[in-house]
């Protein structure tokens, strides 16, 4: 290619560079947004997690759960209650000869009650006759 026409072409050449360079940088620009639009959707749901952790905090510090526990004291026959200990915000409870009605009912009140549950023992000693120990903080 000679000299001459090179400058010949030389605004044709100079458009055509000036057009992939315009590309280049609304490629970028789209990728970009994405990656800032990803980031606000990550940032967003961390906030709503956070807040979320906040509520729990605030219903475990609650002092009412001190008093709501008291129930699986009294949720079934004093027979059935082997031992019951609560001591500051950890409750020690042991249960034996369950019927199936009562090991749900007091299932799904320690699954209600917003405590972190530290062990849970279920055993089934006879047809329909169950042992539970569990433990629990708040």
């Amino acid at each position: 290619m000679n000299m001459m026409t090179l400058h010949r072409y030389k605004n044709e050449i100079i458009l055509f560079i000036t057009f992939i360079f315009a590309l280049y940088a609304y490629s970028y620009k789209i990728s970009s947004k994405n990656y800032v639009d990803e980031n606000r959707a990550i940032i967003k749901k961390q906030i709503s997690e956070i807040t979320e952790i906040e509520s729990y905090k605030t219903q475990w510090k609650s002092n009412d759960i001190s008093s709501r526990v008291k129930i699986f004291k009294k949720i079934v026959p004093k027979s059935k209650v082997k031992s019951f200990s609560k001591k500051s915000s950890k409750i020690k409870a042991s249960y034996i000869n369950l019927s199936t009605m009562e090991l749900n009912k007091i299932t799904n009140k320690l699954l209600k009650m917003p405590i972190q549950i530290i062990k849970l023992k279920i055993e089934e000693k006879s047809k329909n006759k169950f042992t539970m120990e569990f433990t629990c903080k708040w």
